[in-house]
Parts: structure tokens; C-alpha cells; sequence
């Protein structure tokens, strides 16, 4: 493999985040969108045949709890064990955010924000050769800690149009309604806006290709949504003393996501980029998927790597370790060489439903507060008469009459 500068690096961040929301896909995506709100099931139909299973059903498009717990008899012993101890971790993990009520007592008021689960969350699911159960766990966690009302998990369908027993095995202990069996644009338009089998849900959350990230994007506005959660990313920042065998293990698995990853490593020593690229070289990674660039020193990659406010950020070797107060803008960052970036996608208690396309830069992890709404309470708890003054003084400057006249029948 070849060595590039920290300059191609760069250049690479900024192409990955223009690929997200690109015209084709966002276009695609409006498209879907619009044909979803006209013909409901039938348009999502038609979606399903044409991209994942050619001999679907309307009534496929639907597996509810009875449905899912059926399918989940077939699960293997070990991996529902190792299912429950994830969710065990991930909810334990959750409710250290478990959001409270704010009070603040002023003068004359006494303001209290107070936190309200969401009725109804849509979660989505990706799918590769099989299910992703652990992304099932990753939306289903923080929905049970903030108490939300109905979970419903959208998924595409197999190949073969069963339903696959070990993402139902996940989907029941994460709690879910039912799973709506399709993916992309057409099942982010089914949960924004409801169909005759899919329920109108009040957020989305969850991963998926580009064209889910673009619709997220596209329906945001009449349904919340927690961030673009789209092809997977990873940077390495690691010093001389990294292990270079654990990093072209990381890089690999990174490129094992679909959809478009891209993972690359910076350091500032020659000798360990030589033996990652041999070690990659070795194992044979798919090309354009990983690259190695050169830092002229760990400070600029750090700097650099926050310029592209990754969805990963690993920092490998005990330099790069010491470094880890200075991240900025990473959706998680993984500090040392015993912290696989893939512990956090399976049993860490981290979400791996991650900001991406350089999102992190103000969006961060799945987390119970997107699952939360606030109300403002307001109450008058002491003589108004400071108050309606005041109050009255702005809202005469603003031109607000009726304004100041309401305020001060109250002083």
C-alpha cells in the first residue's frame, strides 16, 4: 500500500463528507420519499422486489411481536446468550443518562423543564449478508431507558424473504412492536409518515447506507431524527510504539462495513506505516477503502483528524494515548491499543449509532435524550408587579401593545 501525505488525507475527509448527501443519492432518496406519502406499502413493495427479495408480499412487509417471537425459537443458544449480556451492558450503560427534571426558582417564577419519553420511535436496522442484531440492541437500549412508548424497528428483507431468527431474537429483547421488513429511503418515508402497516412514529434513529442517511436528511423537518448516521468511518492516530498487527486488524474490519466505508491511519513514524501497509498488503484489504498517511508530527494528525470530526477516532501507542484530552469532533474515540473500536460495536456499552460524513462536528452519539422531549412548566410564585414592569418596557419597545397590556393587568 501507499504512504500519502497528510494533505491527501484532507482531501479525502472532505470527499467523503461531500459523498453523503451527493445529488444522485439525495434526489434518489426525494423520490422514494414522495412515492412512499402517494401509494404507501405498494411504492415500499416495489422497492423491496427491486432490491432485496424479487417474491415479496404486502403482507411480508410486516412481522409483529407474535411473528418475531416465532422466528425467534430458531436463534442459537450461544448467541442469545451473548445477545442478552450486550443489551444487559448497553441499557446498564444507558441509564447513567437517564435525564431529570430541571427546576430553576427566580423571582417571581418558577420554571421546571420537565423530561417526556417519545410515544413512538422508529429505529433503523442495516443489513449486509445477515441481520445486524447488534444495531436491534443499539436503538432498543436507550428507547427502554428513556421509557418510550412503541419501538419499531425497520430492517430489510432477506434474499430469500425469511424472517431472519436471530435479528427477531434481538428485536424482541430490545422490546420492539413489530419490525417493518424493508430499508432505505422507502422505510425512512414508512416511519416519517406512516403507512397501512407501518405506524407513523414521532423520531428515527439508527444507521444505514446513503440513501437512508439522505432521506433522514430530506424528512427531518416532520419527524426527528437523532443525526446522519450513514457509511461507517474510521481514523487511526497511532505513535511508533502501536501494535501494528492490532491496526491492520482494526482498518480491515472497518473496511468489512458496506456501503462505502473509508479508514485510514496517520502517524508520524515511517516505520510503522511501512509494516501496517505490508501487514494489509498480506491480508489483502479492499483497495480504496483504507489509507496511510504520514503526519509530520501526532499534534497535526490529532488536528487533523478533527478536522474531519470522524465517526471513529482510535488513538494507538502510548504518545498517542496522552493525546486523548486534545480530541475534538469524533462521534467515539477509542484510546490504546487493548481498545478495539470494535468492542464498541458489540459489548463495551457505547452505541455505535454514530454521527458521520463529518457530522460529528455537532452531532454525537445515540443516546436516551434523543428519545426524550422537554415541556417548560411556568408558574408565577410571587408578586408580579417588577416583573410586569419590565416585561412591559421590552414589549412597548417592540411595538408589542397587547403584549405589554397582558403583562401588566397581571402587575
Amino acid at each position: 500500500m501507499k504512504v500519502e501525505r497528510l494533505a491527501d488525507f484532507r482531501r479525502r475527509a472532505l470527499r467523503q463528507r461531500r459523498a453523503v448527501l451527493e445529488p444522485r443519492v439525495v434526489d434518489h432518496a426525494r423520490s422514494a420519499i414522495a412515492a412512499v406519502r402517494r401509494r404507501g406499502d405498494a411504492a415500499v413493495l416495489e422497492e423491496v422486489r427491486r432490491f432485496d427479495f424479487a417474491g415479496a408480499r404486502a403482507r411480508d412487509l410486516w412481522a409483529g411481536r407474535r411473528d418475531l417471537r416465532a422466528a425467534a425459537r430458531a436463534c442459537p443458544s450461544e448467541l442469545r446468550r451473548a445477545i442478552d449480556r450486550s443489551y444487559a451492558d448497553l441499557v446498564a450503560a444507558h441509564r447513567a443518562q437517564r435525564p431529570r427534571p430541571i427546576v430553576h426558582r427566580g423571582r417571581a417564577f418558577r420554571v421546571e423543564l420537565a423530561p417526556e419519553p417519545l410515544e413512538r420511535v422508529g429505529g433503523c436496522v442495516p443489513r449486509g449478508t445477515v441481520g445486524y442484531p447488534s444495531t436491534a440492541l443499539m436503538v432498543g437500549a436507550p428507547a427502554a431507558v428513556a421509557g418510550v412508548g412503541e419501538l419499531v424497528i425497520a430492517s430489510p428483507m432477506p434474499r430469500d424473504g425469511s424472517l431472519d431468527p436471530v435479528l427477531s431474537y434481538a428485536a424482541v429483547v430490545a422490546g420492539a412492536t413489530g419490525v417493518y421488513r424493508a430499508g432505505g429511503a422507502a422505510a425512512v418515508a414508512a416511519l416519517a409518515y406512516g403507512t397501512d402497516l407501518c405506524p407513523r412514529v414521532d423520531a428515527i434513529v439508527g444507521p444505514g447506507n446513503a440513501y437512508t442517511t439522505a432521506a433522514k436528511w430530506l424528512v427531518s423537518a416532520d419527524v426527528g431524527i437523532d443525526s446522519l448516521a450513514g457509511p461507517s468511518e474510521l481514523v487511526v492516530v497511532a505513535s511508533a510504539d502501536a501494535d501494528p498487527a492490532a491496526i491492520a486488524l482494526d482498518l480491515e474490519a472497518q473496511a468489512e462495513h458496506g456501503g462505502g466505508p473509508y479508514a485510514a491511519l496517520i502517524s508520524d513514524s515511517a516505520t510503522l506505516l511501512r509494516t501496517v501497509a505490508k501487514a494489509i498488503d498480506a491480508i489483502g484489504a479492499p483497495r480504496g477503502t483504507i489509507g496511510l498517511y504520514r503526519a509530520p508530527s501526532l499534534a497535526l494528525a490529532v488536528a487533523a483528524a478533527a478536522e474531519a470530526a470522524p465517526e471513529h477516532l482510535s488513538l494507538s501507542g502510548r504518545a498517542a494515548e496522552r493525546l486523548a484530552p486534545r480530541t475534538r469532533r469524533a462521534g467515539a474515540v477509542f484510546v490504546g491499543s487493548r481498545t478495539a473500536v470494535a468492542f464498541g460495536d458489540y459489548v463495551a456499552g457505547s452505541n455505535h449509532v454514530l454521527p458521520t460524513g463529518g457530522t460529528a462536528r455537532w452531532a454525537s452519539a445515540l443516546r436516551v435524550e434523543d428519545m426524550i422531549r422537554w415541556t417548560t412548566r411556568v408558574r408565577a410564585t410571587a408578586p408580579l408587579r417588577a416583573a410586569a414592569y419590565w416585561g412591559a418596557e421590552v414589549a412597548r419597545y417592540e411595538g408589542m401593545r397587547f403584549h405589554a397590556a397582558s403583562m401588566d393587568l397581571r402587575g
